[in-house]
């Protein structure tokens, strides 16, 4: 008898709370929102000063390929700099020179101090 109560027990104290829940798909979704920690870089300028796996987003204009695959040149009002954007990342898009691109992403610093971010997420805006 205590093998079927306790189970019984537990759901019927479980029902009145999933009843209760009005959310949509009845998968709860948010997050944090508020201030940062830490500043975004939101500049080239920024970007060539911070250290390596700061997080930036960064909106400006590709306005050439790289020297390696999957590198291009990306310019903002601030300068220039190279950006590591995974093929997939583009999903069929073309992209030219007169678009306005916002890349997230991270600041990588190799050897020497040579620094690129390496392109998380490609939103085109205009």
């Amino acid at each position: 008898m205590r093998h079927i109560l306790a189970p019984a027990l537990a759901l019927a104290l479980c029902t009145p709370a999933l009843a209760a829940f009005d959310g949509p798909g009845g998968i709860p979704a948010g997050g944090f929102s508020g201030p940062s920690s830490s500043a975004v870089i939101s500049t080239v300028t920024q970007a060539m000063q911070a250290p390596d796996e700061a997080y930036c987003v960064l909106e400006g204009k590709i306005t050439s390929r790289g020297p390696k695959h999957e590198r291009y040149v990306f310019q903002d009002a601030t300068g220039s700099i190279t950006v590591d954007i995974d093929d997939k990342l583009f999903a069929g898009r073309t992209v030219t020179p007169q678009n306005t691109v916002r890349l997230h992403g991270e600041v990588d610093v190799e050897h020497y101090g040579y620094r690129e971010i390496d392109v998380d997420v490609l939103e085109i805006v205009k």
